[in-house]
């Protein structure tokens, strides 16, 4: 095992997060964590200083959070206090600014207007089915083998592959978004009330800081596919988040989380040009790379693991 960072994103309570697909309790982060060994987990601080130096050890882990989720900071950020811990916390900036990340929307959507993410899925394809891309879908779905696509994603179930080949490989940004926001507007779900209970807040990232936590950059408006934007948009991405967190923090931001594991090397020299040092990638399937694409381990296989799941 090489050292790498633990990758979170959903948590959920009794009260204003709800238990969607992937979700956990505070006891079971608590519980991941000394399955883990909370001695191995090391500050932000001394991760960074260690990569820098070339000293990290193969049993060495850190903390890490994407999405700017308040989820994270009412569930875990309690738990990680308790054990006298800190982490990176990886934030895209559109939703501090007035704007709806319509991809944790529709997460929200599917858990709290369905019964499971079966149903979900099925109410997905009827949409589809009733479209005008249903022939599209169709010729797409004959060539589809799920076991192949995200291979590298052994929690991902078949369903759960179909869903985001459908989504990233046959619909794209545009029709997906066109069939979603339908499927939510027909459900009634009252999206202007969402993002004080879904996103965090300056005041938020501030604190996070004050008690010695690492926030870095997760793009402007988290792209699911990052690496095919031209390298102007893909500039701009990180130029705005890097103003937001620079004008919110006091201070520039050193590290990134690659949303959805999209880069190429195009990121990576934007990324060192404007003096990022650190990065990770979103799974263990690349642990030689350079210090921009450090490996990290979803939860949910260490959850498995430890028949935590």
């Amino acid at each position: 095992m090489h050292a790498h960072g633990l990758m979170f994103h959903h948590f959920c309570d009794e009260g204003v997060h709800p238990r969607g697909q992937g979700a956990i309790t505070a006891d079971q982060f608590r519980d991941l964590l000394e399955f883990v060994g909370t001695g191995n987990i090391l500050s932000p601080s001394e991760w960074m200083e260690r990569v820098e130096t070339g000293s990290l050890e193969s049993h060495h882990l850190c903390l890490t959070f994407d999405d700017a989720l308040r989820c994270q900071y009412d569930v875990a950020l309690p738990v990680m206090e308790d054990l006298g811990l800190q982490g990176f916390w990886f934030v895209y900036s559109s939703v501090f600014q007035g704007g709806i990340e319509r991809l944790e929307v529709y997460r929200y959507f599917r858990t709290v207007k369905f019964d499971g993410i079966e149903d979900f899925y099925q109410s997905f394809e009827d949409s589809l089915g009733c479209s005008s891309y249903a022939g599209l879908v169709q010729d797409h779905l004959r060539a589809f083998t799920a076991a192949e696509y995200l291979a590298q994603y052994p929690i991902y179930t078949d369903a759960d592959r179909r869903f985001r080949f459908l989504r990233d490989e046959v619909l794209g940004p545009k029709a997906y978004l066109e069939i979603m926001d339908q499927l939510v507007a027909d459900s009634g779900l009252d999206v202007g009330a969402l993002p004080s209970r879904l996103w965090l807040d300056d005041m938020c990232l501030r604190t996070l800081q004050d008690k010695g936590h690492v926030v870095g950059l997760h793009s402007f408006s988290h792209p699911t596919r990052l690496a095919n934007l031209p390298a102007t948009a893909q500039r701009d991405e990180y130029a705005k988040n890097f103003k937001h967190l620079s004008e919110v923090l006091g201070r520039q931001p050193r590290t990134v989380a690659h949303p959805c594991n999209s880069y190429n090397s195009e990121t990576l020299s934007i990324l060192r040009e404007m003096g990022v040092v650190m990065g990770f990638r979103a799974d263990m399937s690349q642990t030689q790379g350079g210090r921009l694409e450090l490996p990290r381990e979803d939860h949910a296989m260490i959850m498995r693991r430890a028949g935590l799941a």
